[in-house]
């Protein structure tokens, strides 16, 4: 009976074996849920300890939407005689009333301007090309989009009010073209690339919930992106305030009267502040909010991370993996 005996011990301690064996907890989903597996983070922790992160980064993305739909509106502006687009113009000037104001004064030019033919009510500005038109029926033609168009107003009178006749401008008119040109080539290059780089940081922001490091490039390239929808921004304002200003202090006599257009700067100005606003926040996740990097490595405790008093750092669930918007799924 000692050969049976014998057989039935050791399949019995093969038995326990494998029990022992089958026994050991294996990497799942339903392991990790165990409060007591204090060294392993879950879907829940890493939710919990990025969820600040996570959602202001989401915001600055939106911020940096807004700032495209603003400024592709900004560019497509005065590019057809629609209403809508009709009324986005950087700057207009109205000639409906034209009057010989003193005869006494300026007397070739009130005169070539009496004789002229071809006069429209008013002539608008876009960032591609101008329009004209009258005031009872709107634009009723818009000159061919150009790349790195400028404004040359004293073209426009030549070409429309003095029906292409020459007429001698004083040197500090011919001056002023020259910087009007230059700042119109800066402010076009900036708001094309401005727009450019928004929308390619609609989906860059979100990955800054990964780490700190990821953060830095990020950050410093929307603060890049946002200085330049600023500085486009100002340029524009300044350039077309200064053009307004010096019309009126010079062309008071012919009564040509110059106008900003409100709705466009408007426009212009939501999406320099939005731009801004994203770059500073992505500027101040470099250094706050907690990242997943920060809890993998046990920089910032979160969950059981933080009720393990020996300080061990924690291990990723390997069931669980990375998903878009910093979540994880298992």
């Amino acid at each position: 009976m000692s050969g049976p005996i014998y057989n039935a011990v050791r399949r019995s301690q093969g038995s326990q074996a494998s029990t022992a064996v089958g026994s050991q907890p294996s990497p799942t989903a339903s392991t990790f849920s165990d409060p007591k597996a204090a060294n392993y983070l879950t879907k829940a922790d890493l939710r919990a300890g990025t969820k600040h992160r996570k959602r202001f980064a989401i915001v600055t993305s939106v911020f940096f939407f807004i700032a495209v739909v603003m400024l592709i509106l900004v560019q497509i502006g005065n590019l057809s005689n629609n209403h809508v687009l009709g009324d986005l113009y950087f700057f207009k000037i109205d000639t409906t009333n034209i009057i010989l104001a003193d005869p006494g004064t300026n007397s070739k030019l009130q005169q070539s301007i009496a004789e002229s033919s071809g006069l429209h009510d008013f002539y608008q500005v876009g960032m591609w090309n101008f329009c004209e038109g009258y005031n009872d029926v709107g634009i009723t033609a818009c000159s061919r989009p150009a790349l790195m168009y400028w404004f040359n107003p004293v073209q426009i009178i030549l070409d429309e009010l003095l029906n292409g006749r020459q007429v001698t401008l004083p040197a500090d008119v011919s001056s002023y073209l020259t910087v009007i040109r230059a700042a119109s080539h800066v402010m076009f290059v900036m708001f094309f690339a401005s727009t450019f780089t928004s929308f390619l940081l609609i989906f860059l922001c979100p990955l800054a919930v990964y780490s700190r490091l990821v953060s830095i490039p990020i950050a410093l390239f929307a603060l890049i992106s946002g200085l330049m929808t600023f500085i486009a921004a100002a340029i524009s304002t300044g350039m077309w305030l200064v053009l307004k200003k010096d019309i009126i202090a010079n062309a008071a006599d012919i009564n040509i009267v110059p106008s900003i257009g409100a709705k466009l700067f408007v426009l212009m100005w939501i999406a320099a502040g939005c731009s801004l606003f994203a770059a500073l926040g992505q500027v101040g996740m470099m250094c706050c909010g907690t990242s997943r990097r920060d809890i993998k490595t046990g920089r910032r405790p979160v969950g059981r991370k933080a009720r393990n008093e020996g300080g061990v750092p924690v291990e990723e669930n390997p069931a669980l993996r990375r998903r878009w918007w910093g979540s994880v799924s298992q």
